[in-house]
């Protein structure tokens, strides 16, 4: 079931719904286009 967000980037409100599975990485990648955003770390060991 998708959950409705509000996000706040670049100065834009964003309202989007979506699974409660994904990352917020890949929300700012696939439905927002900011393929700027990159993963640090997978695992979260490294401290990225």
């Amino acid at each position: 079931m998708k959950q409705k967000i509000t996000l706040t980037v670049n100065g834009r409100i964003e309202t989007l719904e979506v699974e409660p599975y994904r990352t917020l990485l890949e929300v700012l990648r696939e439905d927002l286009g900011l393929t700027g955003a990159k993963e640090g770390c997978g695992v979260g060991e490294c401290g990225a």
